[in-house]
Protein backbone atom coordinates (compact mmCIF):
# COMPACT_ATOMS: atom_id res chain seq x y z
CA UNK A 1 0.00 0.00 0.00
CA UNK A 2 0.93 3.26 -0.79
CA UNK A 3 0.65 6.20 2.38
CA UNK A 4 1.12 9.71 2.76
CA UNK A 5 2.20 10.66 5.96
CA UNK A 6 1.80 14.77 6.23
CA UNK A 7 4.15 15.92 9.58
CA UNK A 8 6.97 14.15 10.75
CA UNK A 9 6.55 15.21 14.66
CA UNK A 10 6.20 12.03 16.94
CA UNK A 11 3.26 10.79 15.96
CA UNK A 12 3.54 11.04 12.05
CA UNK A 13 7.45 9.45 12.57
CA UNK A 14 6.24 6.91 14.25
CA UNK A 15 3.34 6.42 12.21
CA UNK A 16 5.85 5.95 9.07
CA UNK A 17 7.90 3.43 11.23
CA UNK A 18 5.07 1.38 11.79
CA UNK A 19 3.88 1.38 8.43
CA UNK A 20 7.29 0.80 6.64
CA UNK A 21 8.02 -1.99 8.78
CA UNK A 22 4.82 -3.58 7.79
CA UNK A 23 6.02 -3.34 4.22
CA UNK A 24 4.06 -0.20 3.16
CA UNK A 25 5.73 2.19 0.89
CA UNK A 26 5.34 5.65 2.94
CA UNK A 27 6.61 8.85 2.00
CA UNK A 28 6.48 11.62 4.41
CA UNK A 29 5.67 15.51 3.91
CA UNK A 30 6.94 18.16 6.59
CA UNK A 31 7.53 21.78 5.89
CA UNK A 32 10.60 21.70 8.18
CA UNK A 33 13.25 19.59 6.67
CA UNK A 34 14.74 19.10 10.29
CA UNK A 35 11.84 17.30 11.17
CA UNK A 36 12.50 14.22 9.37
CA UNK A 37 15.02 14.07 12.15
CA UNK A 38 12.81 12.74 14.03
CA UNK A 39 12.44 9.34 11.76
CA UNK A 40 14.06 6.28 13.36
CA UNK A 41 17.41 5.22 11.05
CA UNK A 42 15.73 1.85 9.86
CA UNK A 43 13.16 4.19 7.89
CA UNK A 44 13.67 3.96 4.20
CA UNK A 45 11.00 5.27 2.86
CA UNK A 46 10.47 8.82 1.25
CA UNK A 47 10.82 12.22 2.42
CA UNK A 48 9.57 15.74 1.25
CA UNK A 49 9.94 18.97 2.24
CA UNK A 50 7.67 21.47 1.65
CA UNK A 51 4.03 22.84 2.04
CA UNK A 52 1.15 20.55 1.73
CA UNK A 53 -1.41 23.06 0.54
CA UNK A 54 0.87 23.61 -2.63
CA UNK A 55 0.29 21.53 -5.91
CA UNK A 56 3.94 21.43 -6.70
CA UNK A 57 3.74 19.02 -3.29
CA UNK A 58 1.17 17.01 -3.93
CA UNK A 59 2.84 16.11 -7.68
CA UNK A 60 5.99 15.53 -5.94
CA UNK A 61 3.88 12.99 -3.20
CA UNK A 62 2.70 11.22 -6.37
CA UNK A 63 -0.67 11.46 -4.52
CA UNK A 64 -2.74 10.26 -7.40
CA UNK A 65 -1.13 6.92 -7.02
CA UNK A 66 -1.99 6.78 -2.86
CA UNK A 67 -3.78 4.37 -1.13
CA UNK A 68 -4.02 6.36 1.79
CA UNK A 69 -2.74 9.62 3.69
CA UNK A 70 -2.51 10.14 7.40
CA UNK A 71 -2.71 14.18 8.12
CA UNK A 72 -0.70 14.54 11.53
CA UNK A 73 0.47 17.38 11.43
CA UNK A 74 0.81 20.06 14.32
CA UNK A 75 -2.31 22.12 13.04
CA UNK A 76 -5.97 20.73 13.23
CA UNK A 77 -6.99 23.26 10.23
CA UNK A 78 -4.24 21.95 8.00
CA UNK A 79 -4.87 18.39 8.75
CA UNK A 80 -8.34 18.78 8.07
CA UNK A 81 -8.11 20.44 5.03
CA UNK A 82 -5.40 18.83 3.93
CA UNK A 83 -7.21 15.05 4.32
CA UNK A 84 -10.12 17.18 2.70
CA UNK A 85 -8.16 17.91 -0.55
CA UNK A 86 -6.65 14.07 -0.68
CA UNK A 87 -9.98 12.67 -1.13
CA UNK A 88 -11.93 14.60 -2.76
CA UNK A 89 -9.63 16.51 -5.59
CA UNK A 90 -7.08 12.98 -5.66
CA UNK A 91 -9.68 10.29 -4.66
CA UNK A 92 -6.83 9.05 -1.79
CA UNK A 93 -9.35 5.94 -0.99
CA UNK A 94 -8.33 6.39 3.02
CA UNK A 95 -7.73 9.43 4.96
CA UNK A 96 -7.19 10.27 8.89
CA UNK A 97 -7.28 13.85 10.16
CA UNK A 98 -5.42 14.45 13.45
CA UNK A 99 -7.19 16.36 16.32
CA UNK A 100 -5.40 17.87 19.07
CA UNK A 101 -7.33 20.67 20.47
CA UNK A 102 -10.95 19.82 21.06
CA UNK A 103 -12.55 22.76 20.08
CA UNK A 104 -11.45 22.54 16.86
CA UNK A 105 -13.03 18.85 17.09
CA UNK A 106 -15.66 20.02 14.86
CA UNK A 107 -14.17 21.73 12.01
CA UNK A 108 -12.46 18.43 11.25
CA UNK A 109 -15.69 16.69 11.70
CA UNK A 110 -17.15 18.56 9.21
CA UNK A 111 -15.26 17.83 6.41
CA UNK A 112 -16.64 14.28 7.20
CA UNK A 113 -13.00 12.33 7.23
CA UNK A 114 -12.64 9.82 10.39
CA UNK A 115 -10.28 11.86 12.84
CA UNK A 116 -8.23 10.87 15.46
CA UNK A 117 -8.95 12.95 18.27
CA UNK A 118 -5.94 12.63 20.78
CA UNK A 119 -7.83 13.94 24.21
CA UNK A 120 -10.62 11.93 23.65
CA UNK A 121 -9.06 8.94 23.29
CA UNK A 122 -6.30 9.40 25.95
CA UNK A 123 -9.30 10.36 28.49
CA UNK A 124 -11.06 7.48 27.68
CA UNK A 125 -8.18 5.33 27.99
CA UNK A 126 -6.94 7.14 31.32
CA UNK A 127 -10.45 6.06 32.63
CA UNK A 128 -10.47 2.96 31.77
CA UNK A 129 -6.71 1.95 33.25
CA UNK A 130 -8.08 4.04 36.37
CA UNK A 131 -11.03 2.22 37.26
CA UNK A 132 -9.84 -1.34 36.05
CA UNK A 133 -12.15 -1.67 32.83
CA UNK A 134 -9.18 -2.51 30.65
CA UNK A 135 -6.00 -4.11 32.02
CA UNK A 136 -2.67 -2.80 30.49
Amino acid sequence: MKVIVVGCGGVGSALALQLFTKGHQVTVIDRNETAFNNLSLAFKGHTITGDILTHNVWQRAEVENADALAAVTGADSVNALAAHIARTEFNVPKVAARNINPRQLPLLEAFDNPVVAAASWEAQRMGDLLTGEIIG
